[in-house]
C-alpha cells in the first residue's frame, strides 16, 4: 500500500506556489484527483501513484510518500486523520511484566502508551465503531486485554511535565490521588519527602519528575503507564526511580517507554521495538526479552520478522586514549564557587590536551554545570571569572527559545557546513522558526551549532536530553570524530552512562550533597573514573559479548559478587 503524509505544520500553501499540484502526473491527467489544497495540502492515497514528485519539489519538506509492501491499509490500528500519522499493531501488555517500548522518536510510542491505556480510542485509519476494533482484534490475546480494561484502575505518567508546572502545593495535588500514609511512604522511597511543601512550580526538573512518577503510583493501581520516566535525573535516581517501579509493579502490568539502554535493560523483563519512519508510521515488533531486544535493536535486524530496520548496526566499541595523548593546550587553576543560596563548590586545577572527550560524571546538584559554566568564564569564583586563553564554544544544560528567525537563516549565517548539518539532519529544520522545533529538534540543532564553531574546547552540558538511542549515538560519535579530526577537546555533562562510556576518554568525578556542596576530582582514566561512580552506586557493570555494550549486573548475582571481589566495578 501506499501510505501519503502530510506534515500539517509545515504545509504552508499561502507561502508556496502549490508546486506538490503542479507537478503531479496525477494532477496533470485528471483534474484534481489526487491534490486538493485548501487551508492545507490533501492528497489522496487512493489515486496517488507513489511517484514522489511532490515529496521532492515540496518547498517546506512537508510531505511523505511511502510503499509499504508488508502491510495493507486493513492492517492500521489508528491513524491522526488523513494523511496523518499511522501505527501497524500493538504491544500485549502482560500481568507480572514489565514490557519496555523502544524505538526513535516520532515513532509512535507515546501513541501506543495512549491506546493501551485508553487516552485515545483506537479508530483502525478512520471512525471505526466498538463491534468494528472487536471484529479487527478477533483471536487476538489484546482483546481480552481491552475488554478486561474498562474494570481496571490505570495509572499514566505522560512524557511533558509542563502541565504539572503550577502554583499549587505538591501535598495539595498528591492527597487527591491518594493517602498520606502511602503518599510518606512513597516520597521516602523516591527521595522526595523534603518536597511536599514546596510548590509544584518551584521544583527542579528531577524532582518535577519523581513527583509524577509518586502521583501515578498512587491508590493502588493495577496497570501502569511511564512514558520516560528517567528524563532530567542522575544515574543514582535512574537507579532508584527503577528500583521503585519494579517494587509497585510487582504482579501487576507495567509499561515502560525509555531511551535510556543501560537502565531499560535494568528496568524491563521484555520489549518491543517499534520502528518505521519518524512523522510518518510506526509498526510494532512481536514481544522479546530484554536483552536480546536491545541487542537486535542496536544490530538493525528483526530476526523473527526477518526485517532490516537500520543499514548500519550501532555498536559501543571505541578506542579510549589517555588523558595526556595530545599536546597540552590549557589548564585551570584550583577555584572554589559559592552561592548565596548556600552551595559550595571545589575544583583542583586540571590541564587540558587536544583530541580527547572528558565525561563528568556525578549526582545532580553537585556542581557539573556550574563547572563547565566556570570554564566558559560564565561564573564568578573565588579568584574571579576564569580566563584560560582558549576559545570556547559552550552548549548550555537548558534550552529555551522565542526565537520566531529561521534556522536556514542561522545555518548560513554561522556557517554551519554541510557536513554537520548532514550529521545532525538539520536540513529537515531548515525551513521552521526557532520557536518552532520539538525539544529533540532543538538539542540536535543546539549541539551542531556548538561544533560547528572554531573553538578549542567545546562545552556540552546534557546533550543526550530530548534524544532517542539513534540520535545519542550519532551525537556521541559526532563529538568523538571531531575531537580527533580537528585535534580538538570536549568536556559532556550527561547521565546517560552508555552515552559517556561511547565517548569519553576520561572522567572527572563530581561528590557532594545535592544542593548543598560539590567537589570535583582531578581527571581520572576512564575506567577509574566510571569505576568511582558505580562504586557509590554499590553496581557493577559487564560488556556485553554481542553489542559491546555495558550491562549492569544483578545485584548480588555471582558476577556481582566476582567484580566486587576483584575491586573490578566495570567491564569494558
Amino acid at each position: 500500500m501506499k501510505l501519503a503524509v502530510i506534515d500539517k505544520l509545515k504545509c504552508r500553501p499561502t507561502m508556496c506556489a502549490h508546486e506538490c499540484k503542479i507537478y503531479c502526473p496525477v494532477e496533470k491527467g485528471e483534474l484534481d484527483s489526487c491534490i486538493v489544497i485548501k487551508q492545507k495540502a490533501k492528497i489522496d492515497e487512493n489515486t496517488c501513484i507513489g511517484c514522489k514528485i511532490c515529496v521532492k519539489v515540496c518547498p517546506f519538506d512537508a510531505i511523505k510518500v511511502i510503499n509499504l509492501p508488508s502491510v495493507q491499509e486493513s492492517d492500521i490500528v489508528y491513524r491522526y486523520g488523513v494523511n496523518g500519522f499511522a501505527i501497524y499493531g500493538l504491544p500485549i501488555p502482560r500481568e507480572g511484566i514489565i514490557l519496555g517500548l523502544l524505538g526513535r522518536n516520532g515513532i509512535g510510542k507515546s501513541t501506543v502508551v495512549k491506546l493501551l491505556s485508553g487516552r485515545e480510542k483506537i479508530n483502525l485509519g478512520g471512525g471505526a465503531t466498538e463491534e468494528e476494533v472487536k471484529k479487527f482484534f478477533s483471536g487476538n490475546e489484546i482483546l481480552r486485554y481491552f475488554e478486561g480494561l474498562a474494570n481496571k484502575k490505570i495509572s499514566y505518567k505522560p512524557q511533558n511535565l509542563s502541565d504539572l508546572v503550577i502554583d499549587v502545593p505538591v501535598n495539595e495535588v498528591l492527597l487527591k490521588r491518594g493517602s498520606e500514609k502511602e503518599i510518606e511512604d512513597f516520597s521516602e522511597k523516591l527521595g522526595i519527602s523534603h518536597v511536599l511543601s514546596n510548590k509544584m512550580k518551584d521544583l527542579s526538573g528531577g524532582e518535577l519528575q519523581k513527583v509524577a512518577i509518586l502521583a501515578a503510583s498512587l491508590g493502588d493501581p493495577d496497570v501502569y503507564f511511564f512514558d520516560e520516566p528517567l528524563a532530567f535525573l542522575d544515574i543514582g535516581e535512574r537507579l532508584r526511580v527503577s528500583n521503585f517501579i519494579k517494587e509497585i509493579g510487582a504482579g501487576r502490568t507495567v509499561i515502560v517507554v525509555e531511551h535510556d539502554l543501560l537502565i531499560m535493560d535494568y528496568l524491563t523483563d521484555s520489549l518491543n521495538i517499534l520502528f518505521g519512519e519518524s512523522g510518518a508510521y510506526g509498526l510494532v515488533s512481536g514481544v522479546k526479552s530484554s536483552k536480546y531486544g536491545i541487542n537486535s535493536y542496536l544490530a538493525g535486524f528483526l530476526k523473527e520478522e526477518n526485517l532490516r530496520i537500520r543499514d548500519k548496526a550501532l555498536n559501543f566499541n571505541f578506542t579510549k586514549n589517555v588523558s595526556s595523548s595530545g599536546a597540552k593546550i590549557g589548564e585551570w587553576p584550583s577555584f572554589n564557587v559559592s552561592f548565596n543560596s548556600g552551595f559550595e563548590m571545589s575544583v583542583p586545577s586540571g590541564e587540558i590536551f587536544e583530541n580527547h572527550v572528558i565525561g563528568i560524571l556525578g549526582k545532580n546538584g553537585t556542581g557539573k554545570t556550574t563547572f563547565v559554566k566556570a570554564l566558559a568564564g560564565l561564573v564568578t569564583t573565588n579568584i574571579g571569572n576564569l580566563n584560560l586563553d582558549l576559545e570556547i564554544s559552550y552548549k548550555p544544560q537548558y534550552l529555551f527559545t522565542n526565537n520566531d528567525e529561521l534556522v536556514s537563516d542561522i545555518c548560513f549565517r554561522e556557517k554551519i557546513n554541510k557536513k554537520i548539518m548532514g550529521v545532525f539532519n538539520l536540513g529537515v529544520l531548515t525551513g521552521k522558526e526557532m520557536k518552532e522545533l520539538s525539544g529533540g529538534e532543538l538539542q540536535r540543532f543546539s549541539i551542531a551549532r556548538c561544533l560547528a564553531k572554531d573553538a578549542d574546547i567545546y562545552l556540552l552540558d546534557e546533550p543526550s536530553a530530548y534524544l532517542d538511542v539513534e540520535e545519542r549515538i550519532i551525537v556521541a560519535r559526532a563529538i568523538k570524530d571531531i575531537m580527533v579530526e580537528k585535534s580538538k577537546t570536549a568536556f559532556v555533562v550527561d547521565h546517560d552512562l552508555l552515552l559517556v562510556s561511547y565517548l569519553a576518554d576520561s572522567v572527572i568525578n563530581f561528590d557532594g550533597e545535592s544542593g548543598k556542596s560539590g567537589v570535583a576530582s582531578e581527571i581520572r582514566e576512564f575506567e577509574d573514573g566510571v569505576s568511582k561512580l558505580l562504586q557509590s552506586l554499590n553496581i557493577t557493570l559487564r560488556k556485553d559479548m554481542e553489542s559491546g555494550r555495558p550491562r549492569i549486573n544483578k545485584l548480588g548475582s555471582v558476577m556481582d559478587r566476582e567484580q566486587k571481589a576483584r575491586g573490578q566495578w566495570a567491564i569494558f
